[in-house]
């Protein structure tokens, strides 16, 4: 089957502008990592994280991928890919973003299976956090993490963000808020 044609990179003047837009975003280093703006290089690792983690279909990861990288373009945030300073694998993906019900922007992440567990996220997060704090202010977002999701809910703890239990009165499901920078009763 060939992949569909919005999914290939592009050639010559269009590729050349899309590497300007692309410097144009933030790139964020840490110790260990190098958050920078997405590329269609790495829509097969989202895609297989999707595949896993959600059920999504190509087209589904594909529409989700393209969603959370207009946010830069959209909102001044969106998604970061995160890869490994010493051979630029790309290990996961950290959110700065809006979705379709969100009453502020969230602080969300995924990451490939074999990556979990070795600290990337809180790492990526942590950069994530502080780059939002700079860019939106203290209180300014949140992260929304399903109650059963005790090592989400952990990361958000570890990174300062405190429950919002008035903002969670506002939704019917199991959704705990997380807030960076700002209590809520």
């Amino acid at each position: 089957m060939t992949p569909a044609r919005c999914t290939q990179p592009p050639s010559g003047k269009a590729a050349m502008a899309a590497a300007q837009y692309r410097a144009a975003l933030p790139v964020i280093q840490t110790r260990r990592l190098v958050l920078r703006a997405p590329t269609l290089d790495d829509l097969p690792v989202w895609t297989s994280i999707c595949k896993e983690s959600f059920g999504d279909t190509e087209q589904e990861a594909w529409t989700e991928f393209s969603y959370y990288t207009s946010g830069w373009l959209l909102h001044g945030h969106g998604l970061f890919s995160v890869t490994l300073k010493e051979d630029d694998q790309v290990v996961g993906f950290v959110i700065l973003g809006l979705e379709w019900d969100d009453q502020e922007p969230e602080l969300g992440y995924m990451f490939r299976a074999e990556h979990r567990m070795k600290g990337y996220a809180t790492e990526a997060c942590t950069a994530v956090r502080d780059f939002g704090f700079d860019l939106l202010g203290s209180g300014r977002f949140v992260s929304y993490v399903s109650q059963s999701n005790t090592r989400s809910n952990a990361l958000a703890e570890r990174l300062g963000a405190l429950r919002d239990k008035t903002a969670e009165g506002a939704f019917d499901n199991d959704q705990h808020v997380w807030r960076y920078g700002e209590a809520r009763a």
